[in-house]
């Protein structure tokens, strides 16, 4: 009596499990903001979002960890683990509050060949802005509406 107890017990679990692993994730919590995600992009958490042609995850980090300049340190392990062949300092606009850092050309071959590594803070919130793109992001006519929502180019 207790086998098919057991077994349907696991198989409910095994069930949801996998439906809870293939739930599609609507909504990206951008510093308390909500952004959609459009029907061609994904997001495997709340906390990144990305498409064949742009990627953007951020790590929140608290007061006392910018005071310690711990914000440096991230930027600077990042840039460590990169390969890249050129970097510049890059400042903008992130839901219009001011974010600075670099952008690199990557080596080798891959599909996103620019990254921007960045720190500022929204709505109060300090964190590091990790930023791929296919093609080398120079404006905001260069962006679809999804990737303004990160970046813009605009004088504030």
């Amino acid at each position: 009596m207790k086998k098919p107890i057991l077994l349907v017990s696991f198989l409910i679990i095994a069930i949801s499990s996998l439906l809870a692993q293939s739930a599609e994730i609507k909504k990206v919590n951008y510093a308390n903001i909500q952004i959609d995600v459009p029907t061609n992009y994904t997001a495997k958490d709340e906390y990144s979002i990305e498409n064949n042609s742009f990627s953007a995850q951020w790590l929140y980090l608290t007061n006392e960890m910018v005071e310690q300049g711990v914000e440096k340190q991230i930027l600077n392990q990042i840039a460590g683990q990169l390969k890249y062949s050129k970097a510049t300092d890059i400042s903008f606009a992130s839901n219009g509050e001011q974010f600075s850092g670099k952008k690199y050309l990557l080596k080798g071959d891959m599909e996103l060949k620019f990254r921007i590594i960045a720190f500022g803070s929204i709505n109060g919130q300090p964190l590091v802005l990790n930023l791929a793109f296919k093609k080398d992001p120079k404006s905001d006519e260069e962006t679809d509406e999804l990737m303004k929502k990160f970046i813009t180019f605009k004088r504030l």
